[in-house]
């Protein structure tokens, strides 16, 4: 009966093991979506203080508002904030996709400890239905193994005398 909890325990383990795995899984993507949330509020005041303002020109920067290497600049300048965009949105469509499957991983844990739980309270019943079963055997074979004093006599006759001693 004993040999029932060891996989039971072993399994409890196991679920809380990877409760402990996914709760550190979650403090990691929190962190991550903190950087990411950071990292686009950074970008996101690049871009407001890049359209509300002129940039500041230095002693070597020169810009020309109809030449080609002033559109070249502006386009690269363009591409690079287009990628960091793609790459952020990237981020957050993999940071959304790891939310859903660790919300399914969990509701799955759940699920699973549910199971155990209703599996340790049927083996729980099942013992003590055996245990009683037992039990009800053991009262039987005391029952039988009085014998009667037209089966045994000279075994009744010892019983009689020994229990006359004992008392």
């Amino acid at each position: 009966m004993n040999t029932s909890t060891t996989p039971d325990n072993q399994e409890a383990a196991h679920l809380e093991k990877l409760r402990s795995q996914i709760s550190t899984d979650i403090e990691a993507m929190h962190q991550k979506e903190a950087s990411l949330k950071e990292y686009e509020q950074r970008l996101r005041l690049l871009v407001e203080s890049a359209q509300h303002a002129p940039p500041p020109q230095t002693a070597s920067q020169f810009y020309v508002a109809t030449g080609p290497n002033s559109q070249a600049s502006l386009d690269s300048e363009w591409e690079k904030y287009d990628r960091a965009h793609a790459l952020l949105e990237a981020a957050r469509r993999g940071l959304s996709d790891d939310r859903l499957a660790l919300k399914d991983r969990e509701e799955r844990v759940t699920a699973r400890e549910v199971e155990v739980a209703r599996r340790e309270a049927w083996v729980k019943v099942r013992e003590q239905e055996q245990t009683v079963v037992a039990q009800a055997q053991a009262a039987a074979a005391v029952i039988k193994a009085k014998p009667s004093f037209t089966t045994a006599p000279f075994l009744a006759a010892k019983n009689l005398f020994t229990n006359g001693k004992s008392t």
